[in-house]
């Protein structure tokens, strides 16, 4: 009997013991100077049959503690439902106020409760992503504060759920100075970047409201969704709105896909890939679409997976978008220069969030800040990519208006360029109609050479002569026109006599040249006619008159 005795004593203590490390618990010492970080190993236990909700009380929070176990390795890309236990004491003399703030960018549910040793228990505190009205709004986390009396030591009872934990869940226990010190460069940071991409794609998509240009609708959708993805995502949408309906930090994770289609698509635009590079074109068209479905067929999944595709998407997208940069660089594009360097700016800061949000390189509490600063200059340079583009095509717009405007030989306007310049005129012009004599003898007896070299001539002298008085342009072969404004003479007699001069003066120029040469011209004004169409009809036609007059009355030729 002494022997059973004995034996349900020891079996006593042992379950005495085995309840007591149940209870095993990282111990923290709050020193004003001193800011802590507990690790995720060994403090979190996860609540293996989740409730349907959270716990509505400590004693409940302590039963789901009592029934799970330590998790020994860190909670990065695991989801679920975890219950901690952290004792603290502060050792100051005075009230201080600290702050605990968790790790964990997508927070479902949060609850914390502190169970005070000298004092009443201060209720529940509810850091989850819609119940942190309460809470500071510090972007990218949660956090709640916790004001302690002097010497006040206790327990820190918490509760945390989420579909994803994208980084290791660990705490840090802040001072006030250090908290609000980190708060303030985080939102400064986080607000500086969303403000500044969807600025830019405000700007890009006036740019397409005035130009109508796919492209510039394209950067507009890359830069503005990203914007927006890193609003939903860093939680600012949940802090200006208070959305009840669903957890707003999932939606950057959902707008991604989207914003990699236009960004495609932007890079497809901006090469011209359509024209220039039609495999590519594909390439890029594809890519577009499998980003779409993506983005449709997100919301139906579960988060993780969400997660690990949009991911994915990055790896695909980051070296392509290099790539191609490099590639157009060879080809000396000038526009590859900033897309390259926005998109290295941005591929490497992907690339190290990306390990951040894996078991390589754990401990990176700023990589979405650095992501955000790295975007915000990939914008800068897509924009300016886009500036160039745009640049480039006022250029060549300019450069076809020039060619199909402006004569060849002559370097005067055509008769297009006349066609416009009629159509802009009031009602007080006079157009003066003017075809060159014997340009056929200059070509047969000199060469086309001097012909050419006579059209060149007379109209260089004919611009000088009409001055700001009016333009000339080229219709034809050795057809010309004037079109003067009427308002630039005194009256209409001076005016026709004035033009008759300056037809006479341009003749000798000519003459002196080449003496087989001359000018047969007409003159009409607008009070003439009805309209241009009309005003040039009868110009060409008294042009005809006098033509048909030297033939009546030739010149007497010098013996």
């Amino acid at each position: 009997m002494k022997t059973n005795s004995f034996s349900v004593l020891i079996l006593f203590w042992l379950a005495f013991l085995t309840s007591f490390s149940s209870f095993a618990e990282f111990e923290a010492r709050l020193i004003n100077t001193t800011d802590i970080v507990i690790q995720d190993t060994d403090i979190w236990r996860k609540i293996n049959n989740e409730p349907d909700s959270p716990p509505a009380s400590l004693e409940a929070l302590k039963h789901l503690y009592r029934s799970s176990a330590p998790i020994k390795n860190s909670l990065v890309n695991q989801s679920g439902a975890y219950v901690a236990r952290l004792k603290l004491n502060n050792q100051t003399n005075v009230h201080a106020s600290w702050f605990v703030r968790i790790n964990a960018n997508f927070v479902d549910q949060g609850l914390g409760f502190w169970e005070s040793v000298q004092f009443l228990n201060t209720g529940v505190i509810n850091f989850s992503q819609h119940g942190d009205i309460n809470t500071p709004k510090l972007m990218h986390t949660q956090a709640f504060g916790l004001p302690l009396s002097q010497q006040e030591s206790g327990y820190l009872w918490l509760y945390i759920d989420a579909e994803h934990y994208a980084l290791p869940l660990s705490i840090d226990i802040i001072n006030s100075t250090s908290f609000y010190h980190k708060q303030f460069i985080t939102n400064a940071v986080t607000l500086f970047s969303i403000a500044t991409m969807l600025t830019l794609a405000a700007i890009a998509l006036i740019l397409y409201l005035k130009t109508r240009l796919t492209v510039t609708l394209a950067c507009s959708a890359y830069i503005g969704l990203h914007g927006l993805g890193w609003a939903a995502a860093s939680g600012l949408i949940d802090d200006m709105f208070n959305i009840q309906s669903i957890n707003t930090s999932y939606l950057g994770i959902m707008i991604f896909p989207f914003a990699i289609a236009s960004a495609s698509q932007f890079t497809k635009l901006l090469f011209n890939f359509d024209s220039l590079h039609k495999r590519l074109a594909k390439l890029f068209n594809g890519l577009s679409i499998i980003c779409l479905i993506a983005g449709l067929i997100l919301p139906l999944l579960s988060f993780s997976i969400s997660f690990a595709i949009s991911h994915i998407i990055a790896l695909i997208w980051v070296p392509l978008a290099i790539v191609i940069g490099v590639k157009m660089l060879i080809y000396s594009d000038f526009r590859a220069k900033y897309y390259l360097l926005g998109n290295l700016l941005y591929g490497l800061s992907m690339f190290y969030y990306i390990l951040s949000h894996s078991d390589l390189l754990t401990g990176q509490q700023h990589a979405e800040l650095i992501v955000m600063l790295a975007l915000t200059g990939d914008c800068f340079c897509i924009l300016l990519s886009l500036a160039a583009w745009l640049q480039q095509k006022k250029q060549d717009y300019s450069h076809t208006y020039y060619q199909a405007r402006i004569d060849p030989l002559t370097h005067i306007g055509n008769r297009y360029a006349l066609s416009e310049a009629l159509t802009q005129v009031d009602d007080k012009y006079i157009i003066t109609f003017i075809d060159y004599d014997g340009i056929k003898q200059v070509n047969d007896k000199l060469g086309h050479n001097q012909g050419d070299a006579l059209l060149r001539y007379g109209a260089k002298t004919m611009a000088n002569a009409l001055d700001s008085k009016g333009e000339v342009f080229r219709t034809g072969g050795d057809e010309f026109v004037w079109l003067l404004n009427s308002q630039s003479f005194s009256n209409l007699p001076s005016a026709v006599e004035e033009i008759e001069q300056m037809m006479a003066q341009c003749q000798n120029a000519l003459q002196s040249k080449w003496p087989q040469s001359g000018i047969s011209y007409g003159i009409a004004h607008a009070q003439e006619s009805s309209n241009q169409s009309e005003c040039l009809a009868l110009a060409d036609e008294r042009m005809y008159q006098h033509k048909r007059s030297k033939y009546q009355h030739p010149v007497a030729e010098d013996v």
